[in-house]
């Protein structure tokens, strides 16, 4: 890229057919083709006087300059999404283009260091969670029953009148919040085996790149503003060292290189006070300067630590991962094992519920009826004989009826219809209690407020260490282009 500047230069310097310097000596006479290369007191103050207007503009223009390429250089760091161009001559967005590269580096730092999936699964209770999901799981409970049993089950479902069947639902959703805590402690004793966090934030990640813009754009909305700013005032310094030079030389090269200088420093200046140096220290014994990104660790770390927790690392995301990532499988065995354990300690109590008397069903045993009289008979004897007549086919069931075989499948049916439903469970009754109880946002800006000044200095680093010499670079050329275009115009004012 500077070899790039030099030819324009020197392409430029051509096209003016290697043009004299330019002013008017004393009494109107024209400097063309003079050699002189610094003028007299008396020649200067002459010179002021008669174009002031253009030394006056100077370190405005510089000054605007610092301020352009800064104000273009943040905005090649984001725009365009996709190259746009002609073959190999064309641009992309510097975070647009190196984001899996820079998701990459976020992710290693933002996983384990800042958040660590056993450390924040373990903070739920899985007996309060089974609590708040409660209502919905025995509805979503039931469905499942009753469509497993059916398919891997038949001949005991089919044999079991529907007063049975309803109370073999029953006994099943009373067990679930049991069940779920016991899914829930499974999952999290295994969660690094079952799930892996910094796959999941790296997708989350690359998937929506309007996300990974945002952070870089608004955690480092103050060092983007200093940026700019700080163009404003070294070119302004700048330009006031160029109006001495050019008073003194009137040499045409001085405002393209100024130009070019002001674009360079400015540049590299404003990203060397944003991150270094890392710890306050003292300049001239009058100034003491830290770097602008660890002046605002405390409030960075916040923003950052809120931008993951509500873009990133949602319990919506994080569940709906967990249930139908790539590891997804792994949950699903998980909950299978877990069902295949409870079911085992109930299969005596199954036994029961199949050769029982229906009579012996709560429904049925507190039912009293009294008087009460049908047809002239008695409706109590005339619900019992109803009863004597549907127990019968109960009997024995479970020793012809059970398909012991089908018991790990129908564990694995149920627990993969329970982790597909399980997201809209859990998100539905209880995602206030997950974002208070995992509490991402905290965690992260507490562990990042501890972090070393390198560790931090890593967070936004990576945005502008990607092509940042690219960028001091076109920076520098932008400065040329113009320092070109006010020679052209000081030509243009002073013939």
């Amino acid at each position: 890229m500077q070899n790039k500047i030099c030819e324009i230069g020197i392409l430029t310097w051509k096209a003016r057919h290697l043009r004299p310097a330019i002013g008017r000596a004393p009494g109107g006479r024209s400097h063309v083709g003079e050699a002189r290369a610094v003028q007299t007191w008396a020649q200067i103050t002459d010179d002021f006087h008669r174009n002031w207007p253009i030394y006056v503009a100077m370190p405005f223009v510089a000054a605007l300059i610092g301020w352009v390429t800064k104000v273009v250089a943040i905005r090649m760091m984001f725009r365009p999404h996709t190259f746009k161009g002609i073959g190999p001559m064309g641009w992309q967005g510097i975070i647009p283009k190196r984001a899996p590269q820079m998701v990459t580096v976020l992710c290693e730092t933002l996983t384990p260091r800042l958040v660590n999936a056993q450390e924040i699964a373990e903070r739920i209770d899985a007996a309060e969670l089974a609590a708040l999901i409660d209502r919905p799981l025995r509805a979503e409970v039931a469905r499942i029953t009753r469509k497993v049993l059916a398919e891997y089950q038949p001949t005991l479902w089919g044999v079991l009148p529907p007063l049975a069947q309803d109370f073999l639902v029953e006994r099943i959703q009373r067990s679930a919040p049991d069940a779920i805590v016991a899914v829930v402690d499974g999952v999290v004793d295994r969660i690094d085996d079952v799930f892996d966090l910094q796959t999941m934030a790296t997708k989350e990640f690359l998937d929506d790149p309007i996300t990974l813009e945002s952070m870089f754009r608004d955690v480092g909305r103050r060092e983007f503003a200093f940026i700019r700013r700080s163009g404003l005032v070294f070119g302004f310094f700048i330009g006031l060292v160029q109006v001495a030079v050019w008073a003194l030389t009137h040499n045409p090269w001085v405002m393209p290189l100024f130009g070019l200088f002001t674009g360079w420093f400015t540049d590299w200046a404003a990203l060397r006070l944003i991150f270094y140096p890392r710890e306050p220290k003292k300049y001239f014994g009058l100034v003491t300067w830290q770097g602008l990104f660890q002046q605002h660790r405390v409030p960075v770390a916040k923003e950052y630590g809120s931008l993951i927790a509500t873009r990133v690392l949602t319990p919506d995301r994080l569940i709906r991962s967990i249930c139908g990532g790539g590891d997804s499988a792994d949950v699903v065995n998980v909950v299978a094992q877990v069902l295949e354990t409870e079911l085992c300690k109930e299969l005596g109590d199954l036994n029961r519920y199949v050769d029982l008397e229906l009579r012996e069903l709560p429904l049925f045993r507190d039912l009293d009826l009294g008087a009460l009289r049908i047809a002239g008979l008695s409706a109590t004897g005339l619900v019992n004989g109803l009863l004597d007549v549907l127990s019968g086919p109960t009997r024995g069931v479970a020793g012809v009826g059970l398909d012991l075989t089908q018991i790990e499948p129908m564990c694995a049916a149920f627990a993969s219809e329970a982790v597909d439903v399980l997201p809209d469970l859990l998100l539905g009754s209880a995602e206030r209690y997950l974002v208070q109880t995992l509490d991402i946002e905290g965690t992260m800006s507490e562990k990042m407020a501890a972090m070393t000044p390198q560790e931090f200095e890593g967070v936004l680093r990576p945005a502008f260490r990607a092509d940042e010499k690219t960028l001091i670079a076109v920076g520098a050329a932008l400065g040329f282009l113009v320092g070109e275009l006010q020679v052209l115009l000081v030509e243009h004012m002073t013939r």
